[in-house]
């Protein structure tokens, strides 16, 4: 997959979207100086490239009474054959409560990202990946408190601030 070139006016389109991803093209226009439809044809263009993937809405769990976040490690059996990784990936990614799940380095396969209303249900993932038969172990840590998270793009934030 190449890198996709973004000039400034693309950065600075890609970080207020990032902050607010319903701002409008002509709202957006006189912050960089084009019009209206030069700022839908880039945002469109990046969409084509792939730079922007979707535009969604950022919920807060707490409101909701999903105050669980957890991390689970997941090493599987040596022997396990990629049909069966398969499927303990298929287990993560129905489980409605799995945020997000990387392959890593080390002892570990996957590293996931879990926010959940009730210690319960995390268990029930746990309970769920062994039923798989090919989960040797995981290790679940819960997060004491969250001390911020961030969804907007600061890496393309100038240096030195």
């Amino acid at each position: 997959m190449a890198n996709v070139e973004l000039d400034e006016t693309d950065k600075t389109l890609l970080r207020a979207l990032s902050r607010d991803g319903r701002t409008a093209a002509a709202a957006l226009a006189p912050l960089v100086g084009l019009t209206r439809q030069a700022v839908t044809e880039r945002m469109e263009r990046m969409k084509q490239e792939g730079v922007i993937g979707r535009f969604t809405v950022s919920v807060t769990p707490e409101k909701q009474g999903i105050t669980v976040r957890a991390f689970i490690a997941i090493t599987l059996l040596p022997a396990c054959s990629e049909k069966q990784e398969g499927h303990v990936l298929h287990v993560l990614e129905k489980n409605c409560w799995v945020q997000e799940c990387y392959r890593v380095t080390g002892d570990d396969y996957f590293q996931v990202r879990v926010t959940a209303p009730e210690i319960a249900d995390i268990r029930q993932l746990v309970l769920d990946l062994r039923t798989t038969g090919v989960v040797q172990s995981t290790r679940t840590v819960l997060a004491l408190e969250t001390l911020f998270e961030k969804s907007a793009l600061g890496y393309l934030e100038p240096v030195g601030d």
